[in-house]
């Protein structure tokens, strides 16, 4: 299966941009996402299942279950279901993601 960016699904927030490609057609239904970061992302959860974070580019910090993980480019980091985190950019330098996880549907 194809999807094009012009499929995608564009929200931005704060100093947050997203693409999300839905993949509605896998079971659990989940999401592709594409974000770039400067600063902080804000609070999330995950949901049913484990959420994995693949870093493009740049250096970032997770914070999760009150444990600050540091992360750079080609770095994997996964988070357990129904776990409260958050992450961010250092140096005010984007940090690109990709990310799998539940259907996100906005």
């Amino acid at each position: 299966m194809y999807i094009s960016i012009n499929n995608s699904k564009r929200q931005d927030w704060d100093k947050v941009k997203s693409w999300n490609y839905k993949l509605d057609f896998l079971k659990p239904e989940m999401s592709v996402v594409y974000a770039e970061v400067v600063g902080e992302h804000g609070d999330a959860e995950t949901k049913e299942s484990e959420w994995i974070y693949y870093i493009i580019e740049g250096n970032g910090e997770f914070m999760i279950n009150r444990t600050t993980t540091k992360v750079s480019s080609g770095d994997v980091i996964t988070i357990p279901p129904h776990t409260k985190y958050t992450y961010r950019s250092v140096d005010s330098i984007t940090l690109k993601v990709v990310m799998f996880i539940d259907l996100w549907d906005n």
